[in-house]
């Protein structure tokens, strides 16, 4: 029998059902790819060893997947037909309700991990906008407070924290004359403020599994840890849900729109002060 071949065909589309490309069905049988090509051109053969090893891979990818119409027919009736013996001889490996029980654990397992990781993204997402946010107030700072552009200029407020650039342009929009200008950016800077708040929750406080959030902050420091304590009949530790960043993140999407205006804004009013003033 190991030396019978059988239609490349068949593995052909095995492989398409299976929504895998030639080098993801090549890893999962563990050949080189130019191996498992030379087997779908047909310069190889397809022998015993080679569909066996296939059924494997379909059978593995059916019960990952959870579609049992996966693996092919044949290897389907030998699985029911080894279950239904299982059962017969009273096996408990073979107890439905057990093997149940065991797979809902797994695929609840899974979904948790799949949850905490999706958690780790969100962290992501707001530290990168909040970077781009601060890239943005470096040029808002340079136009507001109208300075002259220098090579080195914008690598020296890039040096400066967030919190700081914001006391300055704070501090330089009692000067702003047009009370409408001054609004908007005294609005756009306490945005940043909080937003500046949440990215720092995010990035140094213990992100930890939670089965009904998917993940928490938990406060790991004694001080953060004191204050976040919530003294009812009993003492509880308050914990963020990642789900609280989403408006954060939202915030700081429209802070990104209104901080570009604010940019544009500045720039053409110093464009046509420095336009009166050179005639």
């Amino acid at each position: 029998m190991n030396d019978e071949s059988y239609l490349k065909e068949d593995l052909v589309k095995l492989r398409q059902d299976l929504g895998l490309t030639q080098q993801e069905m090549a890893e999962r049988l563990g050949m080189a790819l130019r191996g498992y090509q030379d087997i779908e051109a047909g310069e190889s053969k397809y022998r015993f060893i080679h569909r066996l090893a296939a059924e494997r891979v379909a059978l593995a990818l059916a019960v990952d997947r959870g579609d049992p119409d996966l693996a092919p027919l044949p290897l389907r009736e030998d699985v029911i037909e080894l279950v239904r013996l299982g059962k017969v001889t009273k096996n408990p490996a073979y107890d439905i309700d057990s093997g149940s029980r065991a797979s809902s654990q797994k695929i609840s397992e899974k979904v948790q991990d799949a949850k905490f990781r999706a958690a780790y993204a969100v962290v992501g997402e707001l530290i990168l906008i909040t970077t781009a946010l601060d890239y943005q107030l470096n040029h808002i700072l340079i136009q507001v407070l109208h300075l002259t552009e220098s090579p080195m200029l914008e690598p020296v407020i890039a040096t400066l924290e967030m919190n700081r650039k914001i006391e300055m342009l704070r501090a330089r929009s009692k000067h702003i004359r047009q009370t409408d200008w001054r609004n908007v950016v005294l609005a756009h800077l306490e945005k940043l403020e909080r937003i500046s708040r949440w990215r720092n929750i995010a990035a140094h406080t213990a992100l930890i599994p939670d089965d009904r959030q998917g993940a928490v902050f938990a406060p790991a420091a004694a001080a953060k840890l004191l204050r976040s304590f919530q003294i009812e009949d009993e003492p509880i530790a308050s914990r963020i849900p990642i789900s609280d960043l989403r408006p954060v993140i939202n915030l700081a999407e429209t802070a990104l729109y209104e901080g570009q205006n604010i940019v544009q804004n500045f720039l053409r009013a110093n464009a046509e002060r420095a336009r009166r003033f050179t005639k």
